[in-house]
This record gives structure tokens, sequence and C-alpha cells, in this order.
């Protein structure tokens, strides 16, 4: 699965400053385990590097190997800035300084830094384009912990092997990292069976606001802020609720409106099933991401507004459909 001539890793073999990987904001399995993953692998080859997340590490990834490490980015300068699994260095969350820019990534579209960046859309995850850096570079330095750390990328942006990008080529990966030592058993129960008592009683008052529209094609949930607060849980535990709309029979647009006073914004996430393009609503609302799941900012303090511009959003891609099936 190894692939011949990638720049970025010429790049890095030379490298002889300062090297900061990171996450996008609210990492996710991909963001992180691919952050850590190469993190833990530079380090192996003696490189100065650092991995920052704005948001730290959430709980249901807290037990990848190399969290510890896992710093917020302070202002300090480095040479190399590396954002792992997402659209730009914009996605950070909070501004960075670094020399040269460069973007490992699985998303359509984005910034472009230069012909070090090493950009795939047709990978499962960045997980696995974070795997042929190494094994191009050095297979014989892949242990259990970057294994690991590869595989949960792998399992989490591919649904834990049930969404649609995965394929022969998946299950092939993901055959090669158990047989350097991830444990698939582990991994699931560590994302997805370590839900908090508090997180249970926020998806009971999330579900009481779904709504329909469009005919049952589009489904979606609001998270308030005050939902948080009188359940004693975080944004981060906000992760995942999208796919409850998701998983209505009928349902082509799967939306989660999650209010961010402090930011003046709303956060939307969004899952498709069949032939809409969310990754398409997503840029008209200054967003991005994939085809089936996406996500985006609106610049408001309104509910009305920012359904508004969401629902309108969602409509403008639904005439589509019939041009894409």
């Amino acid at each position: 699965m190894t692939k011949e001539n990638i720049p970025i890793v010429d790049f890095l073999k030379n490298v002889k400053g300062s090297i900061l990987i990171l996450t996008h904001e609210n990492p996710d399995g991909d963001s992180l385990g691919s952050g850590l993953a190469l993190y833990k692998f530079l380090k192996k080859k003696g490189k100065e590097v650092y991995i920052g997340s704005k948001d730290g590490v959430p709980h249901f990834l807290d037990f990848l190997p190399g969290v510890e490490d896992v710093i917020n980015p302070d202002g300090k300068f480095y040479d190399v800035g590396i954002v792992v699994d997402a659209s730009g260095f914009y996605r950070v969350g909070k501004e960075v300084k670094v020399g040269k820019r460069i973007r490992i990534d699985h998303h359509v579209g984005g910034e472009f830094y230069g012909m070090h960046d090493y950009i795939d859309p047709t990978a499962p995850a960045t997980a696995a384009l974070v795997y042929e850096i190494i094994k191009n570079w050095d297979e014989t330095a892949i242990d259990k912990d970057i294994a690991t750390c590869i595989y949960t990328g792998l399992a989490t942006d591919t649904g834990f092997f049930r969404y649609s990008n995965t394929n022969e080529k998946t299950f092939e990966l993901a055959k090669e990292l158990v047989s350097y030592g991830a444990d698939p058993y582990y991994v699931y129960t560590m994302v997805m069976e370590r839900e908090k008592v508090n997180k249970m009683k926020l998806i009971a008052k999330v579900l009481e606001t779904l709504q329909l529209h469009e005919d049952g094609k589009v489904a979606g949930i609001t998270v308030f802020k005050k939902f948080l607060d009188e359940t004693g849980t975080t944004y981060e535990d906000t992760e995942g609720l999208v796919n409850y709309p998701r998983s209505i029979e009928g349902v082509k647009v799967a939306y989660a409106l999650i209010e961010k006073p402090e930011e003046g914004v709303w956060k939307v996430s969004l899952r498709a099933k069949g032939n809409v393009n969310v990754g398409k609503i997503a840029e008209r609302l200054g967003g991005g991401g994939h085809k089936y799941a996406s996500g985006a900012k609106i610049k408001t303090n309104s509910y009305e507004e920012a359904l508004k511009k969401l629902l309108e959003a969602i409509k403008e891609e639904l005439k589509l459909e019939k041009v894409y099936a």
C-alpha cells in the first residue's frame, strides 16, 4: 500500500529545526490519531517535534499513546507547522507562529501551502496518509503505539468500517495495523463504550429538539448552551450526536446545530445518506468537509437566523440531488 515519491518525506528527513503538528479544533479520532502517530514517529527519528491542540484531548480519545505530550499552542515560533485532517491552518482555532506550512489531509478543497502538502481525497482517513508517509520512510519504526493511533483514526473516520469510504483497501490497511499490534476491540470499547452519565442526560434533552424538514428528507437536532450547563457536560460531549437524526429512515441530510455564544457562532455538523453532498452545503456556509460528513460555523447569536441559513443551504443542495443521481 506504500506510494513512491512522497515529497513530504524527503522534506521532513532534512528538517533541522522545530516541528509543530496541529489538530483541528475539537479534535476527532482521525485528527488526533494521525497527529500522534506522526509525532511519535518523528520523535523516533530524532526530530524536535511537538503536537498541539487548542481544545486539548477529548475524553473518548484519552487512551491514545502520547496524549500526555499534547500542548496548547502558546504563540511560540516553530520552524515547521503541519496541520493534519483539516482544510487549513484556520481550522486550528487559534493563531500559530510557524515558518513553513504543510497540510496532510483527505478533504476536498481547502488551503494549499506548496509541494510538500500531502492531500488525497480518495483516502479513507488522514491516518491512512500518515501511514503511507511512515511506511515510505521507515516501516520498521511502526510499533504498537503508532499502529494504535493510526488504527483509531482509520476506524473512527469510517464509522468503524460502516461508512461509504470503507472498501477493500481500508480492510487491508486495518489488517496491517493489527499485525503491528493495534487491538480493534480495545480501540472500539475505549472510543464507543465509555460514555459518561451526564452525556446520556444531554442526549435526552437534545433528542427533544428533533425536527424534520423537506418531507422527512432532512432531520436535525439542536444543542443549546443551557443544555450543557444543566447536565454538566461540555462541547466535547456533542461529538457524534448528529448520527441520531442521520439514523432515521428516509433522511438524506442530518444536522446538529450547536450553540457557541462565547464565539458568537452556531456550529453545524452535517451528515448525509444517498446522493446529497453535505460538503457543498458546508461550503455555502463557509465550512467544508466530505460528501457524507462536513461542518461549518454560522456567525450569529440568533438561533432562528442560524437555522434559517442552514435550511436554505440544505434546500439549495437538495435541488441538485437529481444532477448527482
